[in-house]
């Protein structure tokens, strides 16, 4: 994407008597979060609406809409203390969700693969 990082900006607008948000960003780290909310079928109510290129073709952003309910406004910014035993057990909980997970595009991989080659072989 062609847009510094300085340059780059998510709007949030909606008004008082609609239920529609619409977002409106050229972040590329707020773009990637969005993509995932629209693209997964755990959260309906977000999609993209517009993609916004330069003439030449480059994504320079994107427009997504939303319930306005789904949009929030906190008062405090909270952290999180953890103890050192709350932290090793985070972590292995975290190493046995990796390795689930490359676990399992292994096996779609295979899978995909044997679909593949039994097409090939016949």
């Amino acid at each position: 994407m062609g847009l510094n990082i300085s340059e780059q900006e998510t709007s949030v607008s909606f008004s008082r008597d609609s239920d529609i948000c619409s977002v409106y960003t050229s972040d590329t780290t707020v773009m990637t979060k969005l993509d995932k909310l629209a693209e997964s079928d755990k959260s309906p109510h977000w999609r993209l609406k517009e993609e916004h290129r330069l003439l030449n073709g480059e994504l320079i952003g994107k427009t997504y809409e939303t319930h306005k309910r789904l949009i929030s406004f906190r008062s405090n910014i909270s952290t999180r203390e953890m103890s050192n035993e709350q932290k090793e057990a985070a972590s292995e909980r975290f190493r046995k969700m990796w390795k689930d997970r490359q676990e399992e595009k292994k096996k779609v991989r295979k899978d995909e693969y044997d679909k593949s080659s039994k097409y090939i072989s016949n």
